[in-house]
């Protein structure tokens, strides 16, 4: 599979195909107007963009194309956070995990998450 780089815009189409799927246009267009404000030419566009891109396809459904996700939401997280990695920390896992901490902090449940990622890794390399 080609890398795949989506706009945060195109995100907010992805989530609403990931969230339910197949979707016609016009129930695309329902679910995103009230929270983005987004006009219906604007959602053909981006839509028609990732097609192009490959993250969706059509379907023809009885009285409309019916849009779906090519991509797991967890393949195209993984691609945008390796790209992100790739360019702003040259690779490095522990300067992400150390920007994030001396940025923001880390609260008591972010280290007990990254505790149990950690354990869970060790124990994959054993």
């Amino acid at each position: 599979m080609k890398p795949l780089s989506l706009s945060a815009a195109e995100w907010q189409i992805m989530e609403c195909l990931w969230e339910h799927s197949p979707r016609t246009l016009m129930e695309i267009v329902r679910a995103l107007t009230p929270a983005t404000g987004w006009s219906k030419s604007t959602i053909v566009t981006m839509v028609t963009r990732l097609e192009a891109k490959g993250a969706l396809r059509h379907t023809e459904g009885a009285r409309a194309r019916l849009y779906s996700p090519t991509v797991l939401r967890e393949q195209a997280a993984l691609q945008e956070t390796e790209s992100l990695l790739r360019r702003v920390y040259r690779g490095s896992v522990g300067l992400l995990v150390n920007t994030m901490a001396d940025g923001r902090g880390l609260t008591e449940e972010d280290l007990q998450a990254l505790s149990a990622i950690l354990e869970r890794a060790r124990g994959e390399e054993a």
